[in-house]
């Protein structure tokens, strides 16, 4: 099958591709931990799985990356906490003492670093709005002993929802400054798709730069084979895709232009790609008809009432000062 229809692949957006910019410019200096926050559903965990799938591009062999995401806890358990960062990292372990688990931690990390020229890891940590004050002692713990015994330098990159600002003022509130200087020195807020570049770059991703297979048709081809033959692109129909969008959110109480979730845009795009691009003739475009039946076919408006719902009301995709 198609990765269009088995929903298994990742566009590289401007928002997606500016977070990418600023985690390598991080690990190539001196920063040892920032956050990176952003709404529910704007990408963050397709740029973090990008990034970790591509990072040689942009670091060559200079680092190691790993990537792991917080477990639920009601409250910081030691053991638990360990155990659940190495579940999301691929490598569960059955080891209840605490202490072994933290070494069995620390391992991965050493092993991710041991081979990269400058002994460094990037350790990206999803759902790190779920850290409090003793997780993040825990961890810093860990990134004391990385350096002082294994002689390795940590980059710590935490990305979750917009409670991560809340949490860095809070600490600074409670005057834990060190932590914040360690794991909190730079912040950048994961942005959604907020401007019809963003929309256009990701239709130029589909009728330009994704193929599949690797030789094989662009993914707007795929689909419309014949049109894409005479001059189609789907990056035409971008007004029509966000007007119709956008219309239907103010439709629905939901004003409009105030950008899109990634995962409920690609949604829409894959239903666009899969159900309405064979339709096409030489000549024809995406209608506003079309857009609306897969805009109503997904969950799309779900993700966006939901979006809604959690949002606090300040600008979230202003960059952090």
């Amino acid at each position: 099958m198609h990765p269009v229809e088995l929903n298994e692949y990742v566009v590289p957006s401007n928002a997606l591709e500016e977070w990418v910019n600023l985690i390598a410019l991080w690990a190539r200096g001196n920063v040892s931990g920032g956050i990176t926050p952003g709404r529910q559903r704007a990408g963050k965990s397709f740029a973090i799985a990008y990034f970790v799938a591509n990072f040689r591009k942009w670091l060559g062999n200079s680092v190691g990356v790993v990537s792991t995401e917080v477990p639920y806890q009601r409250s910081t358990s030691d053991g638990k906490f360990w155990r659940g960062m190495l579940r999301s990292m691929g490598h569960p372990s059955t080891k209840h003492d605490p202490e072994v688990a933290r070494e069995l931690f620390v391992g991965r990390l050493v092993d991710a670093a041991a081979s990269s020229e400058h002994k460094k890891v990037v350790v990206i940590i999803d759902e790190a709005n779920l850290l409090d004050a003793v997780a993040l002692q825990l961890l810093s713990g860990v990134h004391n002993d990385l350096f002082r015994i294994h002689h390795v330098k940590c980059l710590w990159v935490l990305v979750g929802q917009p409670e991560l600002s809340t949490l860095k003022a809070t600490l600074r509130a409670e005057g834990k400054k060190q932590l914040v200087a360690r794991f909190m020195r730079d912040e950048y807020t994961f942005r959604t798709l907020d401007r019809m570049d963003d929309v256009d770059a990701v239709a130029k991703c589909l009728d330009e730069t994704l193929r599949y297979p690797k030789n094989g048709p662009f993914y707007a081809e795929h689909f419309a084979p014949v049109p894409y033959r005479h001059g189609y692109r789907l990056v035409q129909d971008t007004s029509v895709i966000v007007e119709t969008l956008d219309e239907e959110l103010s439709n629905n109480g939901l004003g409009g232009t105030g950008g899109f979730s990634m995962e409920g845009f690609i949604e829409v795009i894959n239903h666009l790609l899969i159900n309405q691009l064979p339709k096409l003739r030489v000549g024809d475009h995406l209608t506003k008809e079309m857009v609306l039946e897969s805009a109503r076919a997904t969950t799309w408006l779900v993700c966006e009432q939901s979006e809604a719902l959690l949002s606090d009301g300040p600008d979230v995709n202003a960059k952090a000062a």
